[in-house]
Formats: structure tokens, sequence, C-alpha cells
């Protein structure tokens, strides 16, 4: 049996030079990247005069697009790749060259195939799979699209005008705003309506009923695990409604309060920090001022989320909007089932007005 370490060589010698045969061409660069040989073939794929006019060139001036650099750096291969070159598109393998310490010296690379036709298996499930995520992508950009706007907040009282007209100011300033309100006010629509009026109107809008999530899991779906992102990564660039949030866990108070300030969020099992660009809007049906002097709310997070505060009235102190209400309501019932709208007549509209 010849010399383990010989047959290595050999071994190596063969592979390599009978993929030098079988693809469309080769190249390898030493450590700072640059190219120490490149094969005739790869050269005229490249339309150079010949192949010494690439050695010692820095591997991205002849091959603008290529990831071998990365290769040299990270000492990991990327087995299967699709090159672009201009028009054409090219099956890559890259792997690291190593010496017998084991350190990175430099990296080979070669073009597997010419024509895609060749992994049409493999192309054809990638292509599968490109179109499958778009279609998730689209579904998600459309659950994550504002349904109301400043015109779905129906009222034309006093008290309903001075808040719409609060929240039209507030829409127009990037800070935190707290809709206070009994349930039933319309407070997610205003939170949707000062996003939609926003800056921040063609980002996301992500919404999250604090109340209706278990302590547990709380944190994770507000700021996510290592493996999954969090309601503040998916509002990034957009809007952040949080429902009901004087339900929050002390807790979870403090880290929210942390990502408000620092613009950052650690996720859960994770060692890294992620900045986030995130406008938040706030809503609570409880009187948090009461829940700060009891302990139950984190002073310096109320006054860091009240930054911009909005009275809702409920409906006892604007009756002079009973009818309009009715009316919308009235309309989305006939176009939901199908049937011509139907009127509210005075003795009704009066024992609602006295409910």
């Amino acid at each position: 049996m010849k010399d383990p370490a010989a047959v290595r060589r050999i071994a190596k010698k063969s592979l390599f030079e009978g993929l030098d045969r079988v693809c469309e061409g080769a190249i390898i660069v030493d450590r700072e990247a640059r190219i120490i040989w490149i094969s005739d073939k790869y050269a005229a794929r490249l339309k150079l005069a010949s192949p010494g006019v690439a050695i010692g060139r820095v591997v991205e001036d002849v091959i603008p697009n290529s990831l071998m650099r990365e290769v040299v750096r990270t000492g990991e291969p990327i087995m299967l790749d699709i090159m672009q070159f201009g028009d054409a598109s090219f099956v890559v393998m890259r792997v690291p060259i190593k010496d017998e310490r084991g350190r990175v010296i430099g990296a080979a690379g070669f073009m597997l195939y010419d024509r895609l036709q060749n992994l049409q298996p493999l192309v054809s499930k990638f292509q599968r799979l490109e179109s499958e995520l778009a279609d998730i992508q689209k579904s998600l950009a459309e659950e994550r699209r504002v349904k109301y706007t400043f015109s779905s907040f129906i009222g034309s009282s006093p008290a309903a005008m001075d808040a719409k007209r609060h929240a039209r100011r507030a829409a127009q300033v990037d800070t935190t705003v707290l809709l206070l309100g009994e349930t039933g006010t319309g407070k997610e629509v205003l939170a949707q309506a000062i996003h939609s009026a926003s800056p921040r109107a063609h980002g996301p809008f992500i919404g999250i009923n604090v109340a209706a999530i278990p302590d547990p899991v709380l944190e994770s779906e507000f700021f996510g695990t290592s493996k999954r992102e969090g309601k503040f990564m998916l509002a990034h660039g957009g809007t952040l409604f949080l429902d009901e949030i004087g339900d929050m866990p002390l807790a979870a108070q403090a880290k929210l309060l942390r990502v408000l300030q620092e613009k950052e969020v650690e996720p859960l099992g994770s060692s890294r920090v992620a900045k986030v660009d995130v406008r938040v809007v706030a809503a609570s049906s409880v009187d948090l001022r009461q829940m700060v002097s009891m302990g139950r709310f984190r002073s310096d997070l109320y006054y860091r989320l009240s930054v911009l505060p909005i009275e809702l009235p409920p409906l006892r102190e604007r009756i002079g909007d009973l009818e309009l209400l009715c009316d919308h309501m009235l309309e989305e019932i006939a176009q939901r089932v199908g049937r011509p709208q139907r009127e509210i007549t005075p003795t009704a509209l009066a024992v609602l007005s006295a409910h």
C-alpha cells in the first residue's frame, strides 16, 4: 500500500485535473483574492486576450460579482451557485484551499455548466420556491396594509372632530402616540388612520393585542427569538400598534422601554442586537396614570408612550354621531349580505340614544 500522504496528493491532483477537464472553466486565487491561475476556457468565456492578462489582478477586476473573496475570508465552500455574467448564467462551485495546518491560502472556482438545462430539475424547483415566496410576501403585504383612514372614523360632533384633529397632527410627527378610551371608541381605527396619513404609510402596520397574548410567550412575540422575527422587526420601517398596553407584565415593560430608548431589539436566546426603525402607537382602555400610582405600570414607560396622548370620547358623549354611525353600519351590512340598505327609524334611533 502506498504512503497515505502520497495517495492524498495524487487524489487531489487527479480531482482537480478531472474537474478542469469536465467543467467549462476554472480559476485559482491566493489569500488576497488575486488570480494566480485561470484556465484557457474560462479566459475565453470572459473574453480575455489570454489567461496571462488576468494573473496578479484582484478577482473582482476580472469577474465583478465574484464571491471568491468571501470563500477565502470564511474558509467555507459555496458548493452550487448560479452566477450572472452579462446576459449569460453559469452554475459555479467555489472551494477554499488550505495548507497542512488548515490555514486558508486561497480558493478555487469551477464553472460546472454553461447551460442551465443541465440543471433543469434544480432550476425548476428554485423557480417554484421563488414563486411561492413571492405569493406569500404579497399575501403578508396585503395583511399589513391598513384598512382605515381618517374618513373611516365616523363622526362630526365636537368631541369626535377634536380627537380626529389631534390625530391628524400626530400623524405628521414621528413620535409615540397614546390613544386612551373605552372599548369600542375606535382606537384601532384611529391608529391605522395615523399610520396611513404619516410618512410611514408605505411601511408595514403591525397590530398586536397585548391582552390576548399569554405572559410566557409575550416577550418572544414582541422581540422575537433566534429563529423567528418578533413584531418589532416585522414592523421595521412602519408602525407598531400595541393595543391594551396596560395588560403588559412589568418585566416586558422594562424591555419595551429599552427598545423605545435604544431603537434596538435583542431576540430571546440570541446574542445579536438588531436596530429597528418603528413608530409605536399604543392604546389603553384603562387609566394608565392610576395603574402607575398602583405600581402596576412603569412611570418611565408611561411618559415615554404618552408623548402625544389622545382621548377618544365614548359614544354617550357624542350622541350627535349616532345616526351617522348607524347609517355606516347598515351600509356595511347591506354590502356584506348583498341586499338593499335599510334605514333606521326615528323611534329606533331614540331608543339607542337613551341606552
